[in-house]
């Protein structure tokens, strides 16, 4: 990745990439249905679909009957599996743009991910993203996304207030908040504005251009989230 739209003027964004940035749900829930047998568990429907994503990760897994130690093991076989159809994958509505819009603008940003180092990187090549950001960091990790941006805000030379992580989970608005960064919840991904509000996250928008306009705002009040 290029180092090139490093910037030290305006905030670090940190992505996540599943539901945020690239439209895997559907064929998530597709390869999903398709091992859900395996592990004796019952399919789920478009509708449930839609319920499901009112509840925040915990209560999910406990609403499937996936237990913490099978959900590891899933995920590891559904990116496996992902990676195989990750050339399906498209972009979210509106996310090309936005990427742009704030590479543009001056923002530094980089990806943070469960899902594969190959697959985010092929989904950004695919879509010709490569240069706007500035890293990748990606792949199962045992000690968790907080752990994580902790590490990246140590790697960039940045301050925790000066950074945002954007992320369509609960558990990513967690892990910002482990790591004492500014979390900002995307409405559009795994999780609903019902169940993303319930971690009081610093931003919540439900569209990527509402992203932009959050991310400006930022600046302009100084790094600061409104009140």
């Amino acid at each position: 990745m290029s180092a090139s739209h490093t910037s030290h003027q305006k905030p670090l964004l940190i992505f996540d990439f599943d539901g945020t940035l690239a439209d895997t749900l559907a064929v998530g829930v597709e390869i999903f249905n398709d091992v859900a047998g395996d592990y004796g568990l019952k399919t789920v429907s478009a509708e449930e679909v839609e319920e499901l994503r009112k509840l925040n990760t915990r209560a999910l897994l406990d609403r499937l009957g996936i237990s913490r130690l099978m959900a590891v093991k899933m995920a590891a076989r559904i990116r496996h599996l992902l990676s195989k159809r990750i050339d399906e994958v498209p972009l979210m509505p509106g996310a090309e743009k936005m990427i742009r819009d704030l590479s543009d603008a001056g923002f530094g940003m980089g990806i943070l991910s469960s899902n594969a180092v190959d697959n985010v990187r092929r989904f950004l090549a695919h879509y010709d993203l490569e240069n706007c950001f500035h890293f990748v960091e990606a792949g199962a990790s045992l000690f968790g996304k907080g752990s994580r941006l902790r590490s990246i805000l140590k790697r960039e030379r940045r301050e925790a207030p000066a950074v945002m992580y954007v992320g369509d989970e609960t558990r990513d608005m967690e892990a910002a908040r482990d790591a004492g960064i500014h979390g900002v919840a995307v409405c559009w991904g795994a999780n609903g504005r019902e169940a993303m509000l319930t971690e009081d996250p610093d931003f919540c928008v439900d569209a990527p251009e509402e992203l932009v306009k959050a991310a400006l705002a930022f600046v302009k009040a100084g790094n600061k989230a409104p009140e």
